[in-house]
């Protein structure tokens, strides 16, 4: 093809090796958004030290935690914006989480979706072009639509432990792109499920 000439194929060689795969913050962040919410959970086996950008939810669940409002730039941690605007839906003050333009690109228009999530449940939120600004207040229920996007539904799955009312997931299987046991962990630490 016009362009590729001169390159060559050369065969690779598979060298196995004996390691440890660190413990996912990503996935944790769910976990602190849980404790967030008041459902207690102990996290274990992450490493403070680790390399991955969203060990940056440990710092930001206390930064959360104080009342007034708060803006987070979360254009290097874009994976970690619906466990936080799930936090920040039930905390004392305004959240506005900016620069978040490339989380229209993800499974879903994530700033869409986080919105839409957010505001079936009760919750107050406003998108912007790039970037989502969330209320604190009471979540109260409702059905949300899971968009075929893991974090989606994590994040509703969450935020229903903090309702007072119950919560339908649809399209709750998405997990499996990302956490094939998140729903067995959410039953195994006190959450309650039922499939229709």
């Amino acid at each position: 093809k016009p362009g590729l000439r001169g390159f060559e194929v050369l065969p690779a060689a598979y060298c196995p090796f004996a390691g440890a795969v660190e413990a996912d913050w990503s996935q944790a962040a769910f976990w602190y958004a849980a404790n967030f919410l008041g459902s207690p959970v102990e996290i274990q086996g992450l490493n403070p030290l680790s390399a991955q950008g969203d060990l940056a939810v440990a710092s930001l669940y206390w930064r959360l935690a104080r009342p007034g409002d708060r803006e987070i730039d979360v254009s290097g941690i874009p994976d970690l914006l619906p466990p936080l605007a799930v936090m920040a839906a039930v905390r004392s003050g305004t959240t506005r989480f900016v620069n978040a333009g490339r989380l229209r690109m993800k499974e879903s228009d994530r700033l869409s979706t986080v919105r839409a999530m957010l505001t079936a449940l009760g919750g107050r939120c406003e998108e912007g072009p790039d970037s989502l600004t969330v209320t604190g207040g009471p979540l109260t229920g409702g059905t949300v639509d899971g968009a075929n996007d893991h974090r989606i539904v994590m994040a509703a799955a969450i935020a229903a432990t903090a309702c007072t009312a119950p919560v339908t997931i649809l399209g709750a299987e998405a997990v499996s792109k990302s956490y094939p046991p998140f729903w067995e962990e959410y039953q195994r630490l006190g959450g309650d499920i039922h499939v229709l």
